[in-house]
């Protein structure tokens, strides 16, 4: 059986991992422990916990959690969501949330299936920045886009 979207994203994010956590920036925080979390089409998910210290990684894997569901509901970057729900630009109840609910942080991306559908993916334990760019790199080293809102 082929793999799927999301088994191709995340061995790819776990193959860039170790790239990443060279850079002290990215590993201030956390100590190198991280998660990335996947969510298919067909609602199937896939994640994976990086480190050994199991306290943080359940911290980074409830973020990375909380970042994945909320682009699976909205179709937007984390991060960006918020940005046009304060303008004014979208009324996050459309999607069902509240904004106490927003998680805000960036490192949730949406990214396209083949067939146009969203897979919704985060990884959480690096800056924003970072946590997009693993998530960015990994899609487009399997031959996913990611969604552009």
């Amino acid at each position: 059986m082929p793999e799927s979207a999301s088994e191709r994203l995340i061995a790819d994010v776990v193959r860039l991992y170790p790239s990443y956590i060279t850079d002290p920036l990215d590993v201030q925080w956390n100590r190198g422990n991280a998660a990335a979390v996947v969510v298919e089409p067909d609602g199937d998910f896939r994640g994976h916990i990086f480190g050994d210290d199991k306290e943080i990684g359940q911290k980074c894997y409830q973020i990375a959690t909380r970042k994945v569901l909320q682009v699976w509901r909205t179709g937007y970057h984390t991060g960006r969501f918020e940005e046009l729900v304060y303008a004014g630009k979208l009324n996050e109840a459309t999607f069902g949330l509240q904004r106490p609910d927003l998680i805000g942080w960036e490192g949730g991306v949406p990214i396209l299936a083949p067939d146009g559908r969203l897979i919704a993916a985060a990884f959480s334990g690096f800056r924003g920045i970072k946590d997009i760019e693993i998530l960015e790199r990994a899609a487009e080293a399997v031959g996913l886009r990611v969604k552009r809102v």
